[in-house]
């Protein structure tokens, strides 16, 4: 049985900017300033990574720190509950086909490994139908650091099917070179997507397993991860 760990943002739907947004009002309500995140990448990283980089880079530091990204996480939490919406989410192409299709295998258990809050991840993915289909995962509520996530993935699967996973059974599926490397310290096998941010020559110098332009063919993906 294979464990496909799916990341959310830029790998099955868009949100086109309501969490940088939403990142930057929560952030200038709570701060009492303007705050711009222009300059720093949101890609591939945990919510609570985003938000304290952010602060750190407009000025906060010390012992106020951590207080301040536990605000900001509550702040920018709830806001995003009022922004996600499925007229503001776009679902990738033929990502609800595939997920639909390894749904149906009884090889295959389907779960998640994002930076996305929990809730939040269990929201967008709502706002495309797609949420009954990952009962657990890995979430950025769990750990700020991306690469403490497959771990944690792998404990809860075993936990929900009564079976281990290990090595190239768990299979990571992102479009950031962070889903690439976070499982290599536990020896997954890696499928990078091009539907993100970044382009085929960038996701092919991270060194994925399998590279793929888009989810948008399932015997293809199929065949590429039931191969290894």
């Amino acid at each position: 049985m294979k464990l496909l760990l799916f990341d959310i943002d830029g790998t099955i739907l868009l949100t086109h900017g309501i969490g940088r947004r939403a990142v930057e009002a929560s952030l200038s309500e709570l701060s009492g300033r303007r705050i711009d995140t222009s300059g720093i990448s949101f890609s591939g990283k945990t919510d609570p990574q985003i938000i304290r980089e952010v602060l750190a880079a407009s000025g906060f530091n010390g012992s106020s720190l951590n207080g301040l990204v536990e605000e900001g996480l509550e702040a920018y939490t709830e806001l995003m509950r009022e922004s996600i919406r499925p007229e503001a989410t776009e679902l990738l192409g033929g990502v609800k086909e595939l997920i639909e299709e390894l749904a149906l295998r009884d090889d295959v258990q389907l779960s998640l490994l994002t930076g996305n809050l929990e809730p939040l991840a269990y929201l967008k993915l709502k706002a495309v139908g797609l949420d009954h289909y990952f009962p657990f995962g890995a979430f950025g509520s769990d750990h700020e650091d991306r690469y403490q996530l497959p771990p944690i993935a792998m404990a809860r699967a075993r936990e929900h099917t009564g079976r281990a996973f290990d090595g190239s059974d768990v299979v990571i599926i992102g479009d950031t070179e962070h889903d690439i490397g976070c499982g290599r310290g536990v020896g997954a096998f890696s499928v990078a997507v091009c539907t993100g941010r970044f382009d085929r020559d960038y996701l092919y110098q991270h060194e994925p397993d399998v590279l793929l332009d888009c989810l948008d063919d399932p015997d293809e993906f199929i065949s590429a991860v039931f191969s290894n």
